[in-house]
C-alpha cells in the first residue's frame, strides 16, 4: 500500500496542501502531511528527515512516496537521498535548483550592478515581512485559475519565517548542491518533477536541473503558477491522479 508524505514550502506549514486533502480523502489515499520546522536550515534538515522516520515507525510495510512542494521538494530531495531504498517514490513540485556555476555567475553579477542588488534585497525583505502589498505578492505565487476564495483562506495560515532562516536559505545553493553531489535515488521510473509554465518564482532551468540530475520523469502543467498546481481546481485534479498514477506505476 503506497503511503503519500507531503512537504510545504516556506512561508506555509501543512496547510497548504488542504484543497487537495478531500480528493485524497474520496480516493482512500494513505498520507501524511508534514509541519517542518524552518526556525533554521538545520532543524528543517532534522525535522524532515524524522518526521518521515517516525511515520515509516507508525506505518511499517507501506510503500513511501514523498511529495514536496517548492523549498519543500529539496527536502523530499534529502529525505530520498538519505533514506534511499525505504524510499518507494520522490515526487517534487514546483521544484528548481540553480547548479553552482550559474549561482556563482549570478552572483557576480548582482556585485557589478549594486543597485540590482540593493532592491532585489530590499524587495525580498518587504515580501516575507508582509510589507508588499497582496495583488503584487499573489501574483508572483498564483495565476487567475486560483479562486480568490482559496487565496484568502492560505493567507490566513501564512507563516512570517524568521529573517535568520531566509538568510540561509538564500545563501544555501553550495549546500544543496553538495547534497546532490552523491546521487542514491534516481531514474525517470522513481521521481517525478511537475512545475507549472507560468511560474514566476523560478527559472525553467533551475527545475530542468534537478531533472537532469535526478534523470527525473517531468510533466509540465500549462498556464499555472507556482501553488496552482495544488490551489486551482483546473490542475489539482490531475495532479492528484497524475501522483497516485505515478506511485502505482512499478
Amino acid at each position: 500500500m503506497n503511503h503519500f508524505i507531503f512537504f510545504h514550502g516556506v512561508g506555509i506549514r501543512s496547510h497548504f496542501w488542504h484543497t487537495i486533502v478531500p480528493m485524497l480523502d474520496q480516493k482512500s489515499v494513505q498520507y501524511s502531511l508534514v509541519d517542518l520546522d524552518f526556525t533554521s536550515l538545520d532543524n528543517a534538515f532534522e525535522s524532515s528527515i524524522e518526521s518521515v522516520r517516525e511515520i515509516m515507525r507508525n506505518h511499517p510495510n507501506r510503500n513511501f512516496v514523498l511529495v514536496g512542494h517548492s523549498l519543500g521538494g529539496l527536502f523530499a530531495i534529502f529525505v530520498a537521498q538519505q533514506l534511499g531504498d525505504a524510499i518507494h517514490k520522490l515526487i517534487i513540485v514546483n521544484t528548481g535548483l540553480a547548479p553552482k556555476r550559474v549561482a556563482i555567475k549570478a552572483m557576480q553579477q548582482m556585485q557589478i550592478n549594486r543597485l540590482s542588488k540593493f532592491i532585489k534585497k530590499i524587495g525580498m525583505r518587504m515580501l516575507f515581512s508582509g510589507q508588499l502589498p497582496k495583488w503584487l505578492t499573489r501574483s508572483l505565487f498564483f495565476t487567475d485559475d486560483t479562486p480568490e476564495h482559496v487565496k484568502l483562506e492560505l493567507s490566513k495560515h501564512k507563516v512570517r519565517e524568521k529573517r535568520s532562516f531566509l538568510m540561509e536559505h538564500f545563501n544555501s545553493k553550495r549546500i544543496w548542491n553538495s547534497n546532490l553531489d552523491r546521487i542514491h535515488f534516481s531514474g525517470p521510473d522513481n521521481v517525478l518533477s511537475v512545475f507549472g509554465s507560468k511560474d514566476k518564482t523560478t527559472p525553467k532551468r533551475a527545475f530542468m536541473f534537478l531533472i537532469n540530475k535526478l534523470n527525473a520523469s517531468h510533466k509540465i502543467y500549462q498556464g499555472s503558477g507556482h501553488n496552482d498546481i495544488i490551489t486551482a481546481d483546473k490542475y489539482n485534479k490531475n495532479f492528484v491522479n497524475d501522483i497516485i498514477s505515478f506511485a502505482d506505476n512499478v
